[in-house]
């Protein structure tokens, strides 16, 4: 059996892929600490899949890695991972440009293929808004991208992560990944029974992280065979307790379940508020429309993009598409790798290696 198209989505700490029919996986891989590892990882991703492709479709966004000198260095160090791992097939890199090129274009053009993962994103998801104004909101386990939209287009004021991040485009918040000490600089608490609350502040240490605010207020569940956590130590309740209240050089003998969960409520709500205050000026950019806002919703952190809409301080009126419902399989976790399959199975069908007859 042949794969098509095979879509590429190569994070820093996540591997994405997706077939342009639907057929999807995502794999952890901390590529900052083994960027030797990506082919070999990315051979044992590919055994997850039904077939052997004939063309692969690459995005990143991986380059950012500080393993890498730096984004030209790991723009190229990826494509030539994928094309070790993939020697006799035709590769097709995205750019934010809106095309594609090939690995010995693309290595000159480095600026383009770095982070272009949420410009494929947008070219492809737009074309179920393709009148008017809408906007995508992905938000994954690191990070949020809130992409304007115009007539099916994207509409971004930015094109670089450094211009996308001045526009409220890129929040580098997200589901999981996210440190508690980037998410607040501060809570409510008691610091004994008897004292009313004040102000602590978080330490700005890597205690704790969202997945473990997530968890604790019930949106993410206990996992006790995952270990990718601040101290190593499982997904799980008992083990969140102890690492927020560390984020305030402290343990649950200190400060009670009851306030670390109070923290983890405020914490979430701070996160919650930076989202939506970012939707708050994406939406502010796009023209007027009598009709409801389009806001197509796509990340395995929908649930909390979904959660911040409800925060945003504008009056306009929206119209939640979730792309999750809106296929036949849930390609939502892996919509840029989807995307970019799709992009490649419009366009680049004039490069597919011919199929064999032995398959």
């Amino acid at each position: 059996m042949t794969v098509e198209i095979l879509g590429l989505d190569i994070g820093g700490a996540n591997i994405k892929a997706a077939t342009a029919d639907g057929e999807c996986v995502q794999q952890s891989f901390a590529l900052w600490q083994n960027p030797d590892q990506l082919p070999q990882r990315l051979s044992s991703l590919l055994r997850t899949f039904s077939g052997s492709p004939r063309l692969v479709a690459l995005t990143m966004t991986g380059e950012l890695a500080d393993c890498f000198r730096d984004r030209e260095d790991g723009v190229r160090q990826i494509m030539h991972s994928v094309q070790q791992v993939f020697p006799a097939l035709p590769i097709q890199v995205w750019l934010t440009s809106g095309e594609f090129v090939s690995p010995e274009e693309a290595y000159d053009l480095t600026e383009l293929v770095a982070a272009a993962n949420w410009h494929a994103l947008a070219t492809w998801a737009g074309r179920a808004v393709p009148h008017g104004p809408a906007l995508l909101a992905d938000c994954g386990s690191t990070t949020t991208d809130l992409i304007p939209l115009l007539d099916g287009c994207p509409a971004s004021e930015g094109r670089t992560d450094l211009q996308r991040l001045a526009a409220s485009e890129l929040v580098y918040t997200g589901a999981r990944r996210t440190p508690v000490c980037a998410l607040a600089t501060s809570v409510q608490l008691s610091v004994t029974e008897q004292d009313p609350p004040q102000s602590i502040p978080v330490a700005g240490e890597l205690f704790a992280t969202a997945t473990d605010i997530h968890l604790l207020n019930g949106d993410i569940v206990e996992d006790e065979n995952d270990h990718e956590t601040a101290d190593g130590r499982p997904r799980t309740r008992q083990a969140a307790l102890h690492r927020l209240a560390r984020q305030f050089c402290s343990d649950p003998a200190e400060i009670n379940t009851a306030q670390i969960l109070s923290a983890a409520r405020q914490i979430r709500d701070s996160q919650l508020q930076t989202i939506a205050t970012a939707i708050s000026r994406v939406m502010g950019s796009l023209p007027e429309s009598q009709e409801p806002l389009p806001v197509l919703i796509s990340g395995s952190g929908s649930w909390l993009m979904q959660r911040a809409l409800q925060h945003i301080a504008t009056k306009r009126r929206c119209d939640i598409m979730l792309l999750s419902e809106m296929f036949r399989s849930d390609v939502s976790i892996c919509a840029p790798a989807f995307a970019v399959a799709r992009l490649a199975a419009e366009r680049c069908t004039d490069v597919l290696l011919p199929l064999s007859p032995h398959l």
